[in-house]
């Protein structure tokens, strides 16, 4: 991954708390919540977040020297 990718994923990966903590606010903000002080929408959206971010870095090519890595290993470390 290279600079502008990882600017990328942090831009993606950013969250307005603000926008957050304010639907939580309410009368019924306890109710919303769970365990861990986390909406379901917003844990949702998080799970969104992590996931595009992962799905780009199982995209990326497998480098040669991890391939042959895995070669070796497939055939008992033979040479």
């Amino acid at each position: 991954m290279d600079r502008s990718d990882k600017k990328k994923a942090q831009r993606r990966m950013s969250v307005d708390t603000t926008k957050s903590a304010e639907r939580h606010d309410g009368p019924n903000a306890a109710e919303s919540t769970t365990g861990d002080g986390l909406s379901p929408s917003l844990q949702a959206h998080i799970g969104r977040q992590v996931r595009a971010m992962f799905d780009e870095v199982a995209e990326e090519p497998i480098p040669d020297h991890l391939l042959r890595l895995l070669h070796d290993l497939d055939r008992g470390g033979e040479k």
